[in-house]
């Protein structure tokens, strides 16, 4: 793996990203030019440019902190942050704060980075498809084209207003070629007919994908590899993503559909209860492994999350909401106590109550990496999908998690009204991606104007981040 790291951060030394406009581009004098096609010229040279891509995700200004439990968690409201927390502007959505807006702009520029990456990758790799043994052509291909409208999406939802607030409004650049110049602005509806374009094509090339082929009954192995890429369900569970967001009645059926078929395939599975009910708490599955859809691995994890988690030292960068809080997204006074989200990840930092979820533990079962994409979000989409169609399946889709969730003593009523049920899977929303930076966009596609937490109105202001201001300079607004 260090290898291939290497090899990967080498090329973008020799490169030298420049900004212009909206298009972060490659410089490539001659000797690079040499370089960047011998690196193509094998099938490694493919591997080695993905596993840079994963490994640049991986970092604290994107999902190794920022893009889950760091700054998208703060704007969800679910933390009560210290007093000279660095994070208490963001809690204000005052994005012009110089700390909070250099947090911003790293998002908006090392995303651009990695879809760069991408870009050049694609560039190459219908050359000489030769070169690729088995099909590992059509799935490093489809990884690629995946991982490209992927990042565009997360771009979308941060820097751009909501599909449900203004389809017409300035979107962002959908960058599809490396090069020496500058990506027009494409509106909000234009970049989701790109997603679904992008996102549709890698759907079929990972049809190659072995965690696509293989059987339900025989996907543990398979699974636990290729959760770490961009398969074919974290494609077909990103489509459904796309189709939610977009939020037409045609598009929640479209939506249904590809939750639906991430659901019925059955390659991922319920945390067992094993892993939950030990009495030894480094062996608590607390990020429900075998459930996750696409995650990214996290080297030296335990030292990232210690100040935020467990680190008595400096409380002014705690990330934990209060026990108020706590039970309150639990609905503790329902007697739901035995729920193991709330359970396992409320522990105790000597005698202060904290948010465990990211606890790491030396030679743990399980560690090392965050959530991505999860298999019960499918389950979410599919119920919100199913609504006004056929409620009783969506609640069924609901206590389905709940009931893998050890609430089974507590299903719900099968005769739930539309909006109750709406209530139900924002409950769940809550609880389950706590600390994993999605319940935001959740409150912006729903226009939320009263967020839990905040007594901040939510808007424009609130729900779109600002670009870097050079971008402005080039003539893209937001």
């Amino acid at each position: 793996m260090k290898r291939k790291i290497g090899v990967f951060n080498y090329l973008f030394l020799a490169f030298g990203l420049l900004i212009a406009g909206c298009s972060y581009y490659f410089v490539v004098r001659p000797k690079s030019q040499v370089l960047v096609e011998e690196l193509f010229e094998s099938e490694q040279g493919y591997e080695d440019q993905l596993i840079g891509v994963y490994k640049r995700m991986s970092a604290t200004s994107l999902y190794g902190k920022e893009m889950t439990f760091g700054l998208m968690e703060v704007l969800s409201q679910n933390y009560e942050l210290p007093t000279g927390s660095a994070y208490e502007e963001a809690a204000k959505y005052n994005y012009r704060n110089i700390g909070i807006r250099s947090i911003v702009d790293a998002i908006w520029l090392e995303m651009y980075s990695a879809i760069a990456n991408l870009n050049i990758m694609l560039k190459y790799i219908d050359k000489d498809p030769s070169i690729f043994s088995g099909d590992n052509y059509a799935i490093y291909k489809g990884e690629a084209l995946g991982l490209r409208a992927f990042l565009h999406f997360e771009l979308l939802r941060i820097f751009a207003p909501a599909y449900t607030s203004n389809p017409n409004a300035g979107g962002i650049p959908y960058v599809t070629r490396y090069m020496t110049g500058v990506t027009p602005q494409s509106t909000v509806a234009e970049v989701t007919d790109l997603l679904i374009r992008d996102l549709t094509m890698a759907l079929t090339l990972l049809e190659a994908d072995p965690l696509y082929s293989i059987e339900a009954n025989e996907a543990y192995s398979t699974r636990n590899v290729r959760s770490y890429r961009f398969n074919y369900y974290a494609v077909a569970a990103t489509l459904a993503r796309v189709y939610q967001w977009r939020g037409t009645a045609a598009d929640m059926a479209e939506a249904l559909k590809y939750a639906t078929k991430v659901i019925e395939d059955a390659k991922f599975s319920w945390v067992h209860y094993s892993s939950m009910q030990s009495q030894n708490p480094s062996e608590w599955d607390r990020l429900f492994s075998s459930e996750l859809i696409f995650r990214l691995a996290i080297t030296d994890m335990d030292e990232e999350v210690e100040p935020y988690f467990y680190d008595n030292t400096d409380k002014t960068k705690r990330l934990s909401p209060s026990v108020v809080q706590w039970e309150g997204i639990y609905e503790f006074e329902k007697g739901y106590g035995a729920d193991w989200r709330y359970e396992k990840n409320w522990q105790y930092s000597g005698s202060d109550p904290i948010f465990a979820k990211y606890w790491q533990y030396e030679n743990g079962s399980y560690g090392g990496f965050v959530p991505v994409i999860r298999w019960s979000e499918m389950h979410y989409i599919a119920a919100e999908a199913s609504v006004a169609t056929d409620p009783q399946k969506a609640v069924h889709y609901v206590d389905t998690v709940r009931y893998n969730r050890y609430l089974r003593d507590f299903p719900l009523d099968k005769n739930l009204s539309e909006e109750r049920i709406k209530e139900e899977i924002y409950k769940e929303y809550r609880k389950e991606m706590i600390g994993e930076g999605q319940l935001f966009y959740y409150y912006k596609r729903l226009k939320y104007m009263n967020i839990p937490g905040s007594a901040i109105s939510g808007n424009d202001d609130v729900y779109v981040l600002p670009m870097p201001d050079n971008e402005i300079e080039f003539g893209n607004r937001n």
